[in-house]
């Protein structure tokens, strides 16, 4: 089983949140992609009020949090983060029924 790193991100998330956010691919894009707006992706990032489970990797020199947020059964979101002197969204998607399966078998549940 993955270990569940969501105290240190709620840390992290906690120092950093007054330096603002900032995005590592175009804003447009990754809203089109998740059908939400901007404000709505900060303050759930900060909220952390359906986070089910955060993953933390090593990449490139950098420590990247994967965050699995879950609505309901079959819907569900996943952003990649990482901080540096603010808060960067790497990337985000959503997640559907098959998908949110697939992951509560891998550590949700």
């Amino acid at each position: 089983m993955v270990k569940n790193y969501s105290e240190e991100l709620k840390e992290l998330i906690n120092k950093f949140k007054d330096n603002g956010f900032r995005y590592a691919k175009p804003v447009d894009f990754l809203l089109e992609r998740i059908s939400d707006t901007k404000e709505n992706v900060e303050k759930e990032l900060i909220d952390f009020k359906n986070l089910k489970f955060c993953e933390k990797q090593e990449r490139k020199g950098e420590t990247r949090y994967t965050l699995y947020y879950v609505y309901s059964n079959r819907k569900g979101r996943v952003y990649a983060i990482a901080f540096e002197d603010k808060i960067v969204i790497v990337t985000m998607f959503p997640i559907g029924k098959k998908t949110l399966k697939k992951y509560r078998k891998k550590f949700i549940s």
